[in-house]
């Protein structure tokens, strides 16, 4: 697998946050979005099997480990998945939902882009939909995404003021959904 970050925090984002996690995050992504925080996952990274992989995860406490990108479904998460489930850990799956693959995981957060089809299989799958805000136009396609999912969650992009009002005005008129920050960001933590 190529890795291109492992690392021991809190989880910042979505119905998670808060939770101790360990974040596997994998190189690659096929989407070059202008708001992407994580831009270094594009091509750099390192090989490590995935029981390797499952070694560094087992170092830490928590109970909790969440695969990210890039876009983690670039690669083949199936060995990986299987033996953390083995090992009796929970695995949280974030993804942006353009690639369809069938996985077992305990939470799957798609985070939909203009690139992810309203009806992919993937958003089927999905247990959160977590929409990064970043203009009204993305504001006003969160609705086409309501029904897939249990929860459902507006993201203000860097946690701009801008959009941040834009969500707590979109979360009043349409209590479904709900307003998740950047924890990690505004406490300064990876």
């Amino acid at each position: 697998m190529k890795i291109s970050e492992i690392f021991y925090s809190i989880q910042g984002e979505g119905r998670n946050t808060g939770i101790a996690m360990v974040f596997v995050r994998l190189a690659g992504c096929n989407l070059r979005c202008e708001f992407c925080d994580t831009s270094y996952a594009f091509d750099s990274g390192y090989e490590l099997s995935a029981p390797e992989v499952v070694v560094e995860a087992k170092k830490y406490a928590s109970k909790w480990v969440c695969i990210t990108g890039g876009e983690p479904f670039m690669q083949d998460l199936q060995v990986l998945t299987e033996l953390l489930k083995l090992e009796g850990l929970n695995i949280q799956i974030e993804t942006n939902g353009t690639i369809y693959k069938p996985v077992a995981c305990d939470w799957l957060v798609v985070s939909p882009k203009s690139e992810t089809e309203p009806d992919s299989l993937m958003l089927k799958q999905a247990n959160e939909i977590k929409m990064v805000i970043d203009s009204e136009e993305a504001l006003e396609r969160a609705k086409a995404f309501e029904k897939w999912g249990e929860y459902y969650s507006l993201q203000p992009a860097s946690n701009r003021e801008d959009m941040m009002a834009l969500c707590v005005d979109f979360v009043k008129a349409n209590p479904s959904w709900r307003l998740s920050v950047q924890l990690h960001k505004l406490i300064g933590i990876d």
